[in-house]
């Protein structure tokens, strides 16, 4: 639809901007910073591989998002998770708190000790996160997985961050199961990624392609000012478009320095709201033995130990052969920082790191090697956050204006809940429920 028609102006054509388009029956103009859509949902190729940036896998429950995604991507395979954490050599099962059983005695005794000693107060998740994996799961779980993991993870201390985003991310397995798991191996799946679906072809970019077929969309057009007062917004190339209403998936906190005369306790609100910042790395390998016979069965690795700068290793071509050419097989490597903090590693160090692990071997040789860094990774958790975001959405609202997505309602999110809420508020516009 044209701009100049347009009621409704999306900022930001990744997957929630890209849904909200497609389900608005209404006049819109959809407006991407970047000269390609897609978000942080693009595929791109190197060499014959088929690189996400990062593993982005999709977790669907509801059949109508479910039946949707498979018709925009032409067809998903159902996949069920093999993930492990790699601690003291050694493959322990996702999650660790529910696969006692593999770790050596001296760790497993610790475990034990913890689950039986863990300490007596109410759980909450308003608790700092580390007293919380203390609480839940017991000092030994604590020290061997839950903090080292997640220091890597948030690059944030984690007495400052709350429990509050583990909700469905964390597998919360009781004390007895964790006990029992110990001593036997444990055959129950946890988790809300247990069963993931992907594309069957052309990696994550075959759900943008998908959508893009069906919206229309203006690239290379970034908003540089919000106009409330005259209800206008100005583009880098000097465009006015007129608006009646704003959804923006775009971070939150870059969406407020954009508005015209925004109130000083919005600003400051904003101001407090803080974020890390992911590397990710790939690596294309060619060799004529295929995957390395120990990664054969994994889809990613969860990595807390500190001899390893990264915090997981995903392997593209376990999850889909396709993603890799012919007698090759391919990575993805994670680490975290504090922006503006740079980051350390290298895609030259993180091909040495697994080398030394086995994970690549002497003779195998590199095919493809870049990395992609992701701004504004995983939001934290900390005692501001909900206050903050009252005071900022309450002024959004009140001027028509709706900020959704993960880095738009700055949450920790996945793409299933991202298209429900682009079409959750696009039928409020569409009923006439938001004027």
């Amino acid at each position: 639809m044209s701009a100049a028609s347009a009621k409704t102006i999306i900022i930001g054509a990744g997957i929630t901007g890209l849904s909200a388009a497609y389900f608005l029956k209404k006049p819109y103009a959809l407006l991407e910073a970047d000269k390609q859509a897609g978000g942080l949902c693009r595929s791109f190729y190197n060499n014959g591989f088929t690189f996400d940036v990062s593993g982005h896998f999709i977790h669907i429950k509801d059949e109508k998002i479910k039946n949707l995604v498979n018709a925009l991507t032409g067809g998903l395979d159902e996949i069920e998770r093999k993930a492990a954490i790699f601690l003291h050599g050694r493959f322990i099962p996702y999650p660790f708190q529910a696969n006692l059983y593999y770790l050596d005695e001296k760790t497993k005794k610790e475990c034990i000790n913890g689950i039986l000693k863990r300490e007596n107060s109410d759980i909450s998740t308003s608790m700092p996160f580390a007293q919380w994996c203390r609480a839940m799961f017991g000092r030994g779980i604590t020290k061997y997985f839950m903090e080292p993991y997640n220091k890597k993870l948030w690059s944030y201390d984690l007495n400052k961050m709350t429990a509050l985003w583990s909700g469905a991310f964390v597998p919360k397995p009781d004390s007895q199961e964790i006990l029992k798991s110990a001593y036997e191996k444990n055959r129950n799946k946890y988790g809300y990624n247990s069963v993931f679906y992907y594309p069957k072809t052309k990696g994550c970019q075959a759900l943008i392609d998908g959508l893009l077929k069906k919206v229309e969309v203006q690239t290379d057009c970034k908003i540089v000012e919000i106009d409330l007062k005259n209800k206008t917004v100005t583009t880098r190339d000097g465009q006015k478009l007129s608006f009646k209403r704003i959804i923006s998936t775009q971070p939150l906190t870059q969406l407020i320095k954009q508005i015209k005369n925004v109130p000083q306790d919005v600003k400051q609100a904003a101001q407090k709201l803080i974020c890390n910042s992911v590397r990710c790395i790939n690596i294309g390998v060619k060799s004529k033995y295929g995957v390395p016979k120990i990664l054969k069965n994994t889809h990613w690795l969860y990595m807390p130990e500190s001899k390893f700068p990264f915090y997981r290793v995903g392997l593209y071509s376990n999850v889909n052969k396709s993603l890799a050419p012919e007698g090759c097989y391919s990575f993805y490597v994670e680490c975290s920082a504090m922006s503006p903090s740079p980051f350390e590693l290298s895609a030259q160090k993180a091909e040495r790191y697994l080398r030394k692990a086995g994970f690549i071997r002497d003779c195998d040789e590199i095919a493809a090697l870049n990395a992609a860094d992701i701004a504004h990774a995983y939001v934290i958790f900390d005692n501001n956050m909900q206050r903050c975001l009252g005071v900022i959405n309450g002024f959004l609202n009140k001027n028509n204006i709706f900020s959704i997505g993960r880095y738009g309602a700055w949450e920790y999110s996945f793409i299933e809940k991202n298209i429900k809420d682009a079409k959750s508020l696009a039928k409020k516009i569409n009923d006439g429920e938001i004027k």
